[in-house]
């Protein structure tokens, strides 16, 4: 998923409305394709984790991720500025982006 999500800082920088909703979307529909096997192995990891860091890991990393997704969610439908993506309130670093 990180691959996915380095991606959107150029898909925001697209300055026609228009063309940033529509790659947008095609972004969210990506992160989604990548989320189902992204959440078997959080659930694997966290199952046979042997550490409570590893645990709060793989949820910091899921909380992190649904997070973004949510806000780009707002910000395809003109609910939400791009600040919001860069905001310190979203947890990116969990990220690596």
């Amino acid at each position: 998923m990180g691959v996915e999500y380095r991606q959107t800082p150029s898909i925001l920088s697209t300055e026609d409305l228009e063309q940033r909703r529509a790659r947008l979307e095609e972004h969210r529909a990506r992160l989604r394709e990548v989320f189902g096997p992204f959440r078997h192995t959080c659930q694997v990891a966290t199952v046979h984790a042997r550490s409570s860091e590893v645990i709060e890991a793989c949820d910091g990393v899921f909380i992190a991720s649904s997070t973004v997704y949510m806000a780009l969610g707002s910000i395809a439908e003109g609910g939400a500025e791009l600040a919001v993506f860069y905001t310190t309130d979203l947890p990116l670093v969990a990220l690596r982006l």
